[in-house]
């Protein structure tokens, strides 16, 4: 008698794949190991693009919206980007713009079952320790599972 296995329950315990996105050809790097991991498992990749809402100072105030609607066209474009890649590979890719700090959107996004695949350029000396990046802030405060990509 021939035993059926679920191929996902086996590879994975995770239900999606959340991978942050910035447009930058290191981030198409990251989606394309989560694409094969998603391939491989059989689960769905919510690509998710933070518009970042940066302080609001006098003298840029006047180009404040102009700015954030270019950033989330922008945004917009990143992600169908995205979904055209996952879709040639085949791949389900769900695509979300929020806004917001993007550690914590991402975060956010994250429930605890999902795994975070995520860029990491890893910065180093002072500026890790005054800056930190948003990798880093996901990896310590994330209840999902991260992996990281360098």
């Amino acid at each position: 008698m021939k035993k059926t296995v679920n191929k996902k329950s086996e590879v994975s315990n995770f239900n999606r794949i959340i991978l942050p996105i910035d447009g930058s050809a290191y981030s198409e790097r990251v989606a394309k190991k989560a694409f094969a991991l998603a391939k491989k498992t059989g689960t769905d990749v919510v690509a998710l693009y933070v518009v970042e809402n940066p302080p609001v100072y006098p003298d840029i105030s006047g180009w404040y919206p102009e700015m954030i609607e270019s950033t989330k066209r922008y945004g917009l474009s990143i992600l169908d980007e995205i979904e055209k890649i996952g879709s040639k590979v085949g791949v389900h890719v769900i695509t979300k713009l929020k806004e917001g700090h993007p550690e914590q959107e991402i975060i956010r996004e994250a429930k605890r079952n999902d795994l975070v695949v995520i860029g990491c350029k890893g910065r180093s000396g002072l500026s890790s320790i005054l800056v930190g990046s948003v990798c880093e802030k996901v990896f310590r405060h994330s209840s999902s599972p991260v992996m990281i990509v360098r």
